[in-house]
């Protein structure tokens, strides 16, 4: 999961001419895009903390 979600982030970072990607280019994706991402890093935060804390 985080690396889902590390993989998303940088997929998503615009290119050096500041231009989004394609698929962020509408409204509603600077919306729903960042909450995305945030459930990706959750979830694997609590499995990595599940982790650690399983006997």
């Amino acid at each position: 999961m985080l690396a889902i979600a590390a993989i998303l982030i940088v997929i998503g970072r615009p290119n050096r001419a500041g231009e989004h990607p394609r698929f962020l280019r509408f409204g509603a994706a600077l919306v729903l895009y960042p909450p995305v991402i945030l459930t990706f890093v959750a979830l694997g935060a609590a499995a990595v903390i599940s982790g650690l804390f399983a006997k």
